[in-house]
């Protein structure tokens, strides 16, 4: 019974030490239970990052290798070994040194931060030693198992796996000293969330690796072999400062990775244990940190900081994170952690200030400082005192980023205070931004460069920054609105308006003027017309006709889908004939270019009542658009006449037809205005352009059609038989009306012409039939004037000679017609004329001349042209006598030169010596021989032409002849004149003595020099007439102040002796 009793106390006592085992063991399993619990897809990044903590704990040339093979993960390092003491640390879960002999300061070893490691599997195993003692056990796949979920059964492993490091110690395998340690973690993941995990870690291993080597000085090498085998090498090559002469601590680190070299360049603050990396590259190239990675680490990145707002990774070793080590203390109301709080702020203020003065240094020049400016804080967080802090912190880099050149434009680095940045809206549309940009340059120079510019835009739209200046849509649309076309490319503008409809965006173009109008001009989109069969000919005759209208088509292109008011060609006609009428055309004149006065009347134009000659021949232009540009309609010919009075193009217009016959042109309103204003004009033709203008006037006459019928009736276009143009009402037809009948009824009725009531011949069509003159209708108040006085009185009255010549003329039966009642007293008025006092001897010697004299005189009297026959008869008659008296003047000159000139020639001189002179020289050319030639020794030595002046109001002539001779002899030749007009005395000037005419006469010396200019060319020609052109015949008008100028006669005659010597001496 005893022996029972003592049994019993020995099963309970160790069941006593069981559950006192396990009840110590509880917290360490409760512990690890709630790690499991707030696991998340950044624990797992975590994770490897502990493992390389822990490694780098155990040496200061650690070299990791994470592998992914297998579909599970492994970490195996290069440090120091397992003792009993780490190994029942990390199966227990606590942190344990490796003794206090350690030369290898520990950031930390197996605490709860390993916990994260299980995020890759509750089970992995242990291949390494473990060192006690100098000797070296082999730990061969020691398993630790973490896998049961409640705190016994978890509790119940780590007392087993306790037990299995005891057992190694007493039954293990020693092993010698390894020439290199090498511990590798094996972690078995069941779940799929675990091997999700396990394939999450490697997401961002290659873009961490390099960063940890920087920082981490005991990290030499990281091998990573992904789940296919292919194994990548990152390996620390150096680290060394960048010298620099601004005292900048900036160090480049020369990562290789798998010989590829990756620089690193970093600022350090040593004194406060701080290091900034920066996204520079080898190539001094900016680059952006990627979103997955940490900017904040404290040796090992803090997981769970990478959206803390800046492209730079700040390590530093004093700071103080938050558990679970995805940040660090900043700014709360919690006084365990004000301190924390306050450092942490501190570190990053130091750390702000490193930046800043690397970035003011430009010590290394980049070449796109751009992802410097990726600065954005959290400041919407629901911690309101974070939010604070940040908007501050947010603020600082601001105002130092903003006066910074680094932001590269078309005109170079601009400091961002200079330049304007595209809202965040203008990128919207990725499809046009290319667009976009273009125009946003048209208006901005400082503008990041297209490649840039939204990135730009993204992160000073973070900044939150009211200093600066972005462009919106309002803003572009603006700065276009005070534009045209002409400043843009079209594809531009037209990609941008239909981006902006797209976005809903309409409405700017009815707030600002953006739609271009058929000259480029930008418009409100409710003042544009959408044109329809509006051809480029109507728009060039509109941009002068209705220019207002025409600016409010809208160019097709830039239609798009707006629902606007249609133009088509019946409103083209409606606009034309409004201004037509606005302008009051049809009391205007257009006045052709070029303006010939001298056709007119004085004209007295207002201003306003002169229209532009542009406009005028533009109307005619757009009058003459038809779709039969062959038409021979009265309007298409007068429309031609018009044309060619103003010197324009003839020819019509085409312009087809469209298909909605009630949207064709209607120019008919607009055309009679037309025919009205050149009617205002012809009206003002003076009598010679009319006389000369007969057949034009009776082709404008003959386009008389009803649709013009009011414009033909009340114009002045019709010629009377004065050449005065009159309207149709004002004149009347002339039947057959004969001159004479005219002249007569002008006379008696005090000099009224009544050519100016008769219509021009050949136009009687185009007045009323009603309103016409005939003989009879003229000769009935012609008659009834001569008998307005006592016409038996003949010969006193006033109309005596008018009476008469009707009378000799009544014995034809047209004028016995015409004038019945003188006819009736022509006997006893015939009787009254040949018995009057004052004519009967004149009419005597009349009747007294032999018949036959008599009969040819009546015959003569009879002659229509009598009176001009008299005055031809007078006009022979006196250039006879001219003729006489001239030749009388040369003779008496010519011999009074001979006789003075022998009277000084001595007498055996005298024979040589002789003259042309006498009366046989009226047979001779008087033309082309000279009137005078001097002979000496029978050869001719001197020309005198003689020329006699009879009136005041013409000078002397001379013969083509005579002036070639004139030039042949110039220096032997003299023009003679006779100034009759100058005569004042009493005796007949056609009989004057020679002592009468001497001092009349001037003689011109060498007048040929005058004269050779003018006809050199002509006798050049004539000597080669078969091939030149040549003038036959002409005359020279000698001015008086040229003949003025000669010499006396007395002087002339003793120069004349003068030569005759000095030839003689020279020939002796």
């Amino acid at each position: 019974m005893e022996q029972n009793l003592q049994l019993n106390r020995e099963e309970i006592l160790k069941r006593a030490e069981l559950e006192s085992e396990l009840s110590d063991l509880k917290q360490h399993a409760d512990k690890m239970i709630r790690g499991f619990e707030n696991f998340n897809d950044f624990s797992s990044n975590r994770a490897i990052w502990e493992l390389v903590q822990n490694a780098c704990d155990l040496t200061t040339e650690c070299k990791v290798i994470i592998d992914y093979r297998n579909n599970g993960f492994s970490f195996s390092h290069n440090g120091k070994p397992f003792t009993t003491n780490s190994l029942n640390s990390l199966i227990k879960q606590v942190s344990g040194k490796y003794g206090e002999e350690a030369d290898i300061p520990e950031v930390g070893k197996y605490g709860t931060g390993f916990l994260t490691t299980h995020t890759f599997g509750r089970k992995f195993s242990i291949n390494s030693v473990m060192e006690a003692e100098g000797a070296y056990f082999k730990l061969e796949d020691f398993e630790i198992d973490r896998s049961p979920k409640e705190w016994k059964g978890l509790s119940e492993h780590i007392r087993n796996q306790k037990k299995k490091v005891y057992k190694i110690i007493k039954e293990g395998t020693i092993v010698p000293k390894p020439s290199e340690f090498k511990t590798t973690f094996t972690y078995i993941p069941n779940t799929d969330q675990e091997k999700e995990y396990v394939k999450e870690s490697g997401h961002d291993l290659i873009d961490y690796v390099p960063l940890v080597l920087t920082i981490n000085n005991r990290l030499k090498q990281v091998n990573i072999i992904n789940e296919e085998g292919v194994k990548t090498t990152f390996t620390c090559q150096s680290k060394v400062p960048v010298e620099n002469e601004l005292n900048i601590n900036l160090f480049k680190t020369i990562i290789h990775k798998n010989g590829e070299e990756l620089y690193l360049y970093s600022l350090i603050d040593e004194e406060n244990e701080i290091e900034v990396i920066l996204p520079i590259n080898k190539e001094l190239e900016l680059f952006e940190f990627p979103e997955r990675v940490a900017r904040l680490f404290l040796y090992y990145p803090l997981v769970g900081s990478e959206d803390f707002g800046l492209n730079f990774i700040i390590n530093c070793n004093q700071f103080l994170p938050n558990e679970p080590r995805s940040g660090i203390h900043l700014n709360s109301n919690k006084d365990q952690v004000r301190d924390q709080e306050e450092a942490n702020r501190n570190i990053l203020k130091i750390s702000s200030s490193l930046v800043f003065g690397f970035l003011k240094s430009n010590v290394l020049k980049v070449k796109n400082p751009l992802f410097y400016a990726n600065v954005n804080f959290k400041r919407n967080s629901e911690n309101a005192l974070l939010n604070d802090y940040f908007e501050g912190l947010q603020e600082l880099w601001n105002e130092e980023l903003k006066n910074l050149p680094i932001v590269e434009t078309n005109g170079g680095f601009k400091e961002v205070n200079e330049v304007y940045f595209l809202d965040e809206e203008l990128f919207f549309d990725t499809e046009v931004f290319d667009d976009i940009y273009k125009l946003a340059s048209v208006f901005y120079t400082n503008i990041p460069k297209k490649e840039k510019c939204e990135h730009w835009s993204n992160y000073v739209k973070e900044w939150d920054d009211d200093e600066v200046d972005f462009i919106t849509h309002e803003d572009l649309v603006k700065a276009i609105s005070n534009e045209d076309l002409s400043k843009f490319e079209r594809s531009n503008l037209i990609n941008y308006y239909q981006s902006l409809i797209s976005q809903e965006k309409a409405s700017f173009f009815a707030e600002h003027m953006l739609l271009p109008n058929l000259k480029g001009e930008f418009c409100y989109l409710n003042v544009l017309l959408l044109p329809s069969s509006i051809t480029p000919k109507l728009i060039e005759l509109g941009n002068i006709l209705i220019p207002e209208t025409i600016d409010k088509l809208i160019q097709s292109d830039f239609q798009f889908e707006f629902n606007l008011e249609k133009f088509n060609r019946k409103d083209y006609s409606t606009s034309v004939k409004n201004k037509l009428d606005e302008l009051e055309a049809d009391e205007k004149v257009c006045l052709p270019e070029p303006f010939d006065c001298d056709i007119y009347h004085p004209l007295e134009i207002e201003v306003e009542e002169k229209m532009d000659f542009e406009f005028f021949e533009a109307l005619i232009n757009y009058c003459k658009l038809s779709n039969n540009i062959e038409s021979q309609s009265k309007p298409a010919q007068l429309l031609r006449l018009i044309s060619e009075y103003y010197n324009s193009e003839q020819a019509l217009i085409h312009l087809p037809n469209v298909s909605n016959t009630e949207d064709n042109l209607e120019v008919r309103s607009s055309r009679k205005i037309l025919v009205k204003i050149f009617f205002n004009l012809l009206s003002q033709h003076n009598e010679n352009w009319v006389k000369e203008n007969i057949s034009l006037l009776m082709d404008v006459a003959n386009c008389y059609e009803d649709s013009l019928k009011e414009v033909f009736i009340d114009s002045s276009i019709y010629p009377n038989q004065i050449y005065q143009l009159k309207e149709a009402k004002e004149l009347k037809r002339d039947i057959d009306v004969l001159e004479e009948i005219k002249d007569l009824y002008n006379k008696v009725n005090g000099n009224v012409e009544i050519r100016e009531k008769l219509v021009f011949t050949g136009f009687n069509d185009f007045i009323d039939k009603d309103d016409f003159i005939n003989n009879k209708y003229l000769t009935t108040q012609i008659e009834d004037v001569f008998f307005e006085t006592d016409i038996l009185d003949i010969n006193e009255h006033p109309f005596k000679d008018e009476i008469l010549s009707i009378i000799s003329k009544l014995n034809t039966k047209t004028y016995k017609e015409l004038f019945h009642r003188l006819d009736d007293k022509k006997a006893k008025l015939m009787l009254d004329v040949v018995t009057n006092e004052r004519t009967k001897d004149d009419i005597f010697s009349i009747v007294t001349l032999k018949e036959a004299k008599l009969k040819q005189l009546g015959e003569l009297v009879k002659n229509e042209n009598f009176d001009e026959i008299l005055n031809r008869a007078e006009i022979l008659a006196l250039q006879e006598k001219n003729r006489k008296a001239d030749f009388q003047h040369k003779y008496e000159i010519g011999t009074n030169i001979e006789r003075l000139i022998r009277e000084k020639l001595s007498a055996e001189l005298q024979d040589r010596v002789t003259f042309n002179n006498d009366e046989i020289i009226e047979t001779t050319d008087i033309q082309g021989g000279q009137d005078i030639v001097v002979f000496l020794d029978n050869e001719p030595f001197y020309f005198i032409e003689v020329k006699s002046r009879w009136n005041s109001e013409s000078s002397v002539s001379m013969s083509k002849l005579q002036l070639q001779r004139a030039v042949e002899e110039n220096h032997r030749y003299s023009l003679c004149s006779v100034d009759i007009t100058r005569y004042t005395g009493n005796n007949n000037q056609y009989d004057l003595s020679i002592n009468e005419i001497i001092p009349l006469t001037k003689l011109v010396n060498n007048i040929g020099t005058n004269i050779q200019p003018l006809i050199e060319s002509n006798l050049l020609a004539e000597k080669n007439s078969d091939e030149l052109i040549h003038l036959i015949d002409y005359r020279g008008i000698i001015p008086q102040d040229v003949i003025k100028q000669g010499a006396e006669f007395n002087e002339f005659v003793d120069s004349l002796l003068d030569k005759i010597n000095k030839e003689i001496e020279s020939n002796a």
